[in-house]
Parts: structure tokens; C-alpha cells; sequence
């Protein structure tokens, strides 16, 4: 029957492997599947739309909503709702282009938009000419054009210069040269000579330098791309009326504008106020409409920090002029509501099974997902994408006992310490604390007078324990590598004793006693007297034993070596305990091989705590000389003894 259930756990087992080998799990898109908006965000496209048609001239739209919540999805499903209306309606990311020149960009991205839409390319008659003073410079050479009297000058002079040319050549060859070539009465083979002597192409050009000669000098000149706004509203004017008649109206959506820095989101509101709004004015047979998705109180932290007017207003005297700029900014403005909890925990289990991994079916995970993200549905997808990949890297690499069916809430719980609080779980690392209970004393140590961590940082961290307390680790070890190695799956918070153990501090801990403890105790000594004090090794002396053995095989260092054999024979002074016989073996055969190192290891507690304890004779006696020999040189070398 036994043998039953072991064939049948493993028939399980290559069926859980074929499943990850098939990669049988789906990440989650952040865009609505087909158009779908959730949270009521339809409506919200139904209501824009009719705020868009029935809009006057110059109007601009604020879309408020947190990070997350869903304004790119609405302004993407608006964008396709309006397409069907003959209203184009173009997305431009703000964030993406933040490096970039506004008006040039805008401009290039607008003209793109038309041009290769496969809907408003046959209604647009722009032509890439368009944006040839935009991006590049141009070089050319100019003059004046002739005058009056520059042509009569070349009427006269030109056909003299011809006939003055005839004559040099005629006295030349026939007066001078003697030469029958140009006779008199041969008036044709006159002209043939002459011609042969001075072909067309050559008085072609003589005839032609004659008439620059007259007009002058040339002026060579660049012609710099253009940088005025007048030149940008013009273009931009040209842009719009390359529109077909029947298109009435055009929106454009700076999208991710609370993306930006603050001075680039002013600017790029200030710019849509005087360079884009003067222009929908201007055009009368075309309206404009801007809509702007934005965070309301990320554009309220922009404009103080940009404007400097924290000086100046202070508490509810700056909200109120924020807003102000806000509302004189906007003719409009459409708040996202908030989500109730229920909605969300809904997408979160949908999201979930959309996975198509068993093991995030877990009520305690969707809850945990649902109470740190009450806000925002980007986030829960965002996250259950990050979990997937954990997931996937603990499934190549199993973990002794750690299963992830029945601890996925714990990963899921790791996985946003580490997200939200990067900071605090580095102190928890390196100091090698694994209790989240028990808070490291770094965090409230001070650095040059002021604390490590503020007050409202720590209060924030603990709020998410109390929140997610119903996901309890019990150690952070594990999830700190996401694996275990052979010694540390052997006992658990091994890897903290460990490096007590290998850096001598055990010495500091044995010395320490609860009645001498006091306001001016190191207060990360304590921490770890109490972890020591309450570290139970009763019964656990085989899995110390095999921990200690794996450990000093992997130590070559003659010097580590000694601290670690010295941190150890305290440990086990301190704790009254007993290793097996093989572990002493093991720091006997360690020692013979760096026997130099001996004297740093105390001689009392080497003697009481490892040579008393080997039982083989032999091996006794070869220890005690290795010890023996080793003592005396550092005796006679430090008295100089010859």
C-alpha cells in the first residue's frame, strides 16, 4: 500500500513538472481584454464623449485620477469610440517625449498620426515638406537679381566681347600668322574655323560667366530650423487645415503628463494654454479639444516645487491657490471615483485564475493583494505579474520544506516587503535579523544627529505588518536567497547563528550577562544576546553537528578558520551543549592542516570543549602534540628563548 502511494506522489509530481515545462501559466496584460473597462470607467468614456461634441472652441478637459487607475485605458476606448464619429483623436505621451523639444515633437507626432492612421491618412493632405524647417537646418548661396541696367549691360557688352573675340583671332591667324584660315571672302569657313578653335560649350560658359561677372558677388546663407512659436503656431496651422472639410473636430490627449518632472509638467501646461489654444482660436472651420489625464495632487506637488511658492502660501493658503491654477487651467474637469474593496478583490481573484497556476487559487493571497492595493487595479496586475516570476524560480529550484501551494501568501507577503520597503529589508539583510516582529535596532540609530529612518517611515512599515498580520513568516532566512543550502535546511535561523559564530561575536554574547545590561548596552549586542539566549539546540545536536562539518570543509583561510573553531567552543561552553564525535574529528583534522593558527583559539576552551570530547585514542594523542608543539613555539618565540 505504501509503495502505492509513493508511485502514486510521483505520478503527481512529473505531472507538476510537465505543466511548468509546457509553460502553462499566462502573465496578465495592464490593457482591457476587447475594449472592456471595469469600474464604471465606461460611463466615464460615454460622458467625455458628449463633453467633447457639444465642446466650443479652446476647450481643455482634466481627467483626475490616482496612478493606475485606469485614465490611459479611457482615453485609449474614447479614442476608438470617437474614430467612429469622424473625430480623430490622437494619444500623445508626454513621458515618453520628456527630453524632447514640446512644440517641435508635438508637431513631428501629430503630422505621423495623420499621415500613416488607416483611417485619417486618405482625409490628410500634409506632405512630409511640411517638416523640413522643424528638424533640420538648410544651406544655399544668393544674389540679388539683375537690374535694368545690369541687362543692358549685358545686351551691349556680351555680343561686343563675341565680335572683339572674332577679331583677336582673325589678326592673330591671318595678319600675324599668315594663315588662310579666316579669309574675307569665305565667310563660311570663317565661322567653321572660329568654331573649331572655340567650341559652343566653351562660349557657352564664357557667355554665362560674363552674366555672373555683371550680377556680382554670390552670399552664401544657412537657414536654421525653425525656433519662434509664431513659426510653430503657423505650422501647426498648416497642419490642422491639411484636414479634409468634413472633419470638425480634433482631440489630442497629453497622456502621463503626472509622469514628468515638475518643471516640464508646467511647462507643458503653459505651453497648451499659450501656444495650442491661441491656434484652435485661429482655425475657424476646425475645433480642438485637449484632454489631460492627469494625478491632481502629483500636478499640486509640480507646481509648488516649480512655481516656488511654498514661501509664499502655506498649509490651506497653497491648496486653495493650486487649485485655483487648476481650475483656471481647465474648462472642464471629470474626477475617477474611487473602487470599493469588493470590486477589487474581484479583479484580483480574476486576475488570479487568469495566471492559470493552481497554487494563486489561495483566498489569503487575493486578500493580502487586495489590502495593500485598496486603490489601484494597475498595481494588483503589476504585482501578480512580479509574483509569477518568483513563483517560476522557486518551482526550478524546490525548497525544502517550502511548499509553494500552501505558502504562495508568504512569497506573495516577501515579495512586497521588498517592493514597498527596500530600505528597511536591507537592515534586516545585512545585520542578519529574521524575525519581522522584532525590529533591528538600525532603524533607529542616528547618522550625523539625525535618525536613519524617520518616524513616519517606520510607522508606515509597521501599519503594514498589522495590516497583512494574518500572513505571518515566521523567518526571513529562506526568502532573503530563495533557496536553502545543504547546512541551512538543517536547522533553521542557522545561517544568523552561523555568522556569529564565524565573526567571534559569540565571545561579546557569552560575556554578557541580562543583570549588566543597560540604557548604555550596545543595543545590536542585545539583539543578538537574545537571540542566542532563546535559540534552542536541545535535541539538535545532530543537525548543529552536520551544519558545523559542511561549514569548515568550505573554509581554506588558516585565520577564519581559528575564529570560526574559537566562536564555536564558546557557542557550545555558553549553551552546555555537545557536537558528535565526527564534528570534533573534523576540527582536529582542520587544525592539523592549519595547526600556525592554534594559538588564536582560546586554550582552556579548546582543550575542555574539543580535545576532551574526541574519543579515539589515537587521534587524542596526535591533537595534544599538535597543540602541545604549536603552544611552546609561540612560548619560545615570544621570550626569545634559543
Amino acid at each position: 500500500m505504501e509503495l502505492k502511494e509513493r508511485f502514486k506522489k510521483c505520478l503527481q509530481g512529473m505531472g507538476k513538472s510537465k505543466n511548468i515545462i509546457n509553460n502553462d501559466f499566462q502573465f496578465i496584460s495592464e490593457k482591457p481584454k476587447d475594449g472592456g473597462l471595469l469600474f464604471g470607467h465606461k460611463e466615464i468614456v460615454i460622458t467625455l464623449d458628449k463633453v467633447i461634441k457639444k465642446s466650443p472652441e479652446s476647450f481643455t478637459i482634466g481627467l483626475y485620477g490616482d496612478w493606475g487607475s485606469g485614465k490611459s485605458s479611457i482615453a485609449e476606448t474614447l479614442q476608438t469610440d470617437l474614430e467612429k464619429q469622424n473625430i480623430p483623436l490622437m494619444i500623445f505621451d508626454v513621458w515618453k517625449h520628456e527630453g524632447d523639444a514640446l512644440r517641435r515633437t508635438f508637431i513631428k507626432e501629430t503630422h505621423s498620426f495623420f499621415k500613416h492612421h488607416e483611417k485619417w491618412k486618405s482625409k490628410y493632405k500634409g506632405t512630409d515638406e511640411l517638416l523640413d524647417d522643424l528638424s533640420k537646418s538648410s544651406k544655399g548661396t544668393t544674389r540679388k537679381p539683375l537690374n535694368f541696367i545690369q541687362l543692358m549691360k549685358g545686351a551691349i557688352l556680351l555680343p561686343l566681347s563675341f565680335l572683339l573675340l572674332a577679331i583677336l583671332t582673325w589678326v592673330l591667324t591671318d595678319k600675324i600668322l599668315k594663315l588662310d584660315y579666316f579669309q574675307k571672302d569665305d565667310i563660311a569657313g570663317a565661322l567653321t574655323a572660329f568654331l573649331g578653335l572655340f567650341p559652343v560649350a566653351f562660349l557657352f560658359k564664357f557667355a554665362i560667366k560674363f552674366i555672373e561677372d555683371i550680377k556680382g558677388d554670390k552670399v552664401e546663407y544657412i537657414q536654421e530650423k525653425i525656433q519662434d512659436p509664431i513659426e510653430f503656431e503657423n505650422k501647426f496651422k498648416q497642419l490642422i487645415k491639411s484636414l479634409n472639410k468634413d472633419i470638425q473636430k480634433v482631440v489630442f490627449v497629453f497622456d502621463n503628463l503626472d509622469r514628468v518632472s515638475g518643471e516640464k509638467a508646467v511647462q507643458i501646461m503653459s505651453t497648451i494654454k499659450t501656444f495650442l489654444d491661441p491656434i484652435d482660436k485661429s482655425i475657424k472651420d476646425k475645433n480642438i479639444v485637449f484632454l489631460v489625464p492627469c494625478d491632481e495632487s502629483a500636478i499640486k506637488r509640480h507646481l509648488r516645487k516649480t512655481l516656488n511658492y511654498s514661501k509664499d502660501f502655506r498649509g490651506d493658503d497653497y491648496h486653495r491657490y493650486a487649485g485655483e491654477y487648476l481650475r483656471k487651467f481647465f474648462n472642464t474637469i471629470i474626477w475617477i471615483p474611487e473602487f470599493y474593496i469588493n470590486e477589487l478583490e474581484e479583479l484580483a481573484v480574476k486576475k488570479l485564475e487568469d495566471t492559470k497556476i493552481d497554487d494563486f487559487k489561495n483566498d489569503e493571497l487575493s486578500a493580502l493583494i487586495v489590502l495593500v492595493f485598496d486603490k489601484n487595479p494597475r498595481q494588483i496586475i503589476q504585482f501578480i505579474n512580479i509574483l509569477i516570476s518568483n513563483y517560476l524560480l522557486i518551482k526550478e529550484r524546490p525548497i525544502e520544506g517550502f511548499s509553494l501551494k500552501e505558502d504562495i501568501a508568504k512569497l506573495a507577503k516577501y515579495l512586497l516587503l521588498i517592493q514597498k520597503f527596500p530600505d528597511i529589508m536591507d537592515v534586516y539583510k545585512h545585520t542578519l535579523s529574521y524575525d519581522l516582529e522584532s525590529l533591528p535596532p538600525e532603524l533607529n540609530e542616528e547618522i550625523e544627529g539625525e535618525k536613519r529612518f524617520s518616524e513616519k517611515r517606520v510607522s508606515e512599515f509597521y501599519s503594514f505588518l498589522k495590516l497583512t498580520e494574518h500572513v505571518k513568516i515566521e523567518s526571513l532566512d529562506l526568502f532573503f536567497k530563495l533557496r536553502r543550502s545543504d547546512f541551512e535546511n538543517k536547522l533553521e535561523n542557522s545561517v544568523r547563528l552561523i555568522r556569529l559564530i564565524e565573526t567571534n561575536r559569540i565571545n561579546q554574547i557569552v560575556k554578557l550577562d541580562e543583570s549588566s545590561i543597560n540604557e548604555e548596552t550596545d543595543k545590536l549586542l542585545i539583539n543578538d544576546f537574545e537571540f542566542v539566549k532563546n535559540f534552542n539546540l536541545e535535541n539538535k545536536q545532530h543537525e548543529l553537528s552536520e551544519i558545523i562539518i559542511e561549514k569548515m570543509r568550505k573554509i581554506s583561510n588558516p585565520i577564519l578558520l581559528a575564529k570560526f573553531i574559537d566562536g564555536l567552543l564558546h557557542l557550545l561552553k555558553h549553551k552546555e551543549i555537545e557536537l558528535l564525535p565526527k564534528a570534533y574529528r573534523m576540527i582536529y583534522i582542520k587544525l592539523k592542516q592549519h595547526e600556525n593558527n592554534i594559538s588564536e583559539i582560546s586554550l582552556k576552551l579548546l582543550i575542555e570543549e574539543c580535545y576532551s570530547k574526541i574519543s579515539n585514542k589515537a587521534e587524542k594523542e596526535k591533537f595534544r602534540k599538535v597543540i602541545s608543539k604549536k603552544h611552546i613555539e609561540d612560548f619560545v618565540n615570544a621570550y626569545s628563548i634559543k
